[in-house]
């Protein structure tokens, strides 16, 4: 069994016998087993052939098809699943330093002259991956800290061109450079950054009329969930006045948004400590009183206490982490899914308002909302459908790779069967 730390010894031997191509550089070619390729992002490693030559994991590579004809450029690694994540199916076009650099200015000018999210906020999302034509790569903007997570070799080896266009798009903002130990296990590369002084000091953002406490040395993925903000607010504008329960509240977004727009109570529950320590400190940062509650707890356990008691509310939110990493794994999320909001739904007053949420990729809308209709005949309900949303628009997704649509948004209201 290869260790991690044999892997890495591997990588860096690799990495410095291929230094980082030019353009005009002959780049290694790779091909395809079947003659065609449609213009997917990702080409699995049953899709190709093993190269003659051992490459280094992440080298840039040019694909082409068993018949010989270009396909595109992109990042190659043997050991990952996702064995190339192709950047261009242009054979004119040539994936460096001045190509990132132009990708990542696109990215920027989505956020700032389209969509123009400086405006409302500090903290939004600068590069959403494959839905800005960098696949394998997350990029985040908190105040005056980028973060950036990795998900290839390729974002890691090459970090160099990124890190150059980040700071021509942003001068003087520090970089934080994060890493899933999944993915670098999938990948076979050891990808976090060095340790900075922006991932050890609390960070405060705006959104909207809420402000929150960032922490992007324990936080998950990058710090923040900032794909919810716009399903935040429109869950905020339905709680005045009533009783809400957050669950799976991490450090507080749905919470603190309802609390400030007017809602009665708020209860929020968490598995995560570190998380509901943070939301504690979200709390008093956005002034709030004894009306909200933040508790360490399972959600399941919590819910099912609600309903031997009868406790009910009229507004709730369930969003739970990754419920599925493979598919293997599917069924057994979606039993969990209907589970949840079948306890949910028992717990709701009637005509209460639930937003049940979805972040897992491998679970297609449809599913999601199969599920919920089986947890409200369970549950002797009837769902009113409201708004299924996803991400917020910072997050954009190709027509061409539906898995970027990942998270799905269902708000509707539970009424019992006439």
């Amino acid at each position: 069994m290869v260790t991690r730390r044999r892997l890495e010894k591997r990588y860096a031997e690799e990495e410095a016998r291929a230094p980082l191509p030019a353009e005009g550089d002959a780049l290694p070619r790779v091909e395809l087993r079947s003659e065609r390729h449609g213009r997917h992002p990702w080409v699995f490693r049953r899709m190709l052939r093993e190269p003659a030559e051992p490459l280094a994991p992440g080298q840039l590579v040019e694909a082409v098809a068993r018949d010989g004809r270009f396909v595109g450029r992109g990042f190659y690694n043997a050991g990952s699943e996702i064995a190339l994540r192709l950047l261009t199916d242009d054979p004119n076009t040539f994936p460096g330093e001045a190509w990132f650099r132009a990708r990542v200015a696109e990215a920027v000018r989505l956020r700032h002259d389209v969509l123009r999210l400086p405006d409302a906020t500090d903290a939004y999302r600068v590069v959403h991956a494959e839905g800005d034509g960098l696949s394998g790569l997350v990029v985040d903007r908190f105040a005056g800290v980028l973060v950036a997570e990795l998900f290839s070799a390729g974002m890691h080896r090459h970090w160099p061109w990124i890190a150059a266009a980040l700071d021509a798009a942003f001068p003087g903002l520090e970089t934080v450079v994060r890493a899933d130990w999944r993915v670098e296990k999938q990948e076979g590369v050891k990808m976090e950054g060095p340790e900075t002084p922006a991932a050890s000091r609390p960070l405060v953002v705006r959104e909207g009329p809420a402000t929150f406490e960032v922490d992007l040395r324990r936080g998950h993925k990058t710090g923040f969930f900032l794909d919810q903000r716009e399903n935040r607010a429109r869950m905020a504008a339905l709680c005045r006045g009533e009783d809400l329960f957050d669950g799976f509240c991490y450090t507080g977004g749905f919470a603190v948004h309802a609390a400030l727009a007017g809602a009665a109570s708020v209860l929020a529950v968490d598995l995560d400590e570190d998380a509901v320590e943070v939301a504690l400190r979200n709390k008093q940062l956005n002034g709030l009183g004894a009306s909200v509650s933040f508790q360490h707890g399972n959600v399941f356990d919590v819910l099912r206490g609600f309903k031997q008691s009868g406790r009910r509310f009229s507004r709730m939110v369930l969003d739970p982490p990754k419920l599925a990493h493979g598919r293997d794994e599917v069924p057994k999320a979606l039993t969990a899914y209907k589970d949840m909001n079948r306890l949910g739904m028992q717990c709701l007053k009637p005509g209460g308002v639930l937003l049940s949420c979805s972040c897992t990729g491998l679970v297609q809308e449809a599913d999601l909302l199969e599920a919920l209709r089986f947890a409200a005949s369970e549950a002797r309900a009837e769902l009113q459908v409201l708004h299924v949303a996803g991400a917020a628009p910072d997050h954009p997704w190709l027509s061409r790779m539906p898995e970027g649509r990942y998270l799905k948004a269902v708000f509707a209201r539970v009424v019992p069967r006439m």
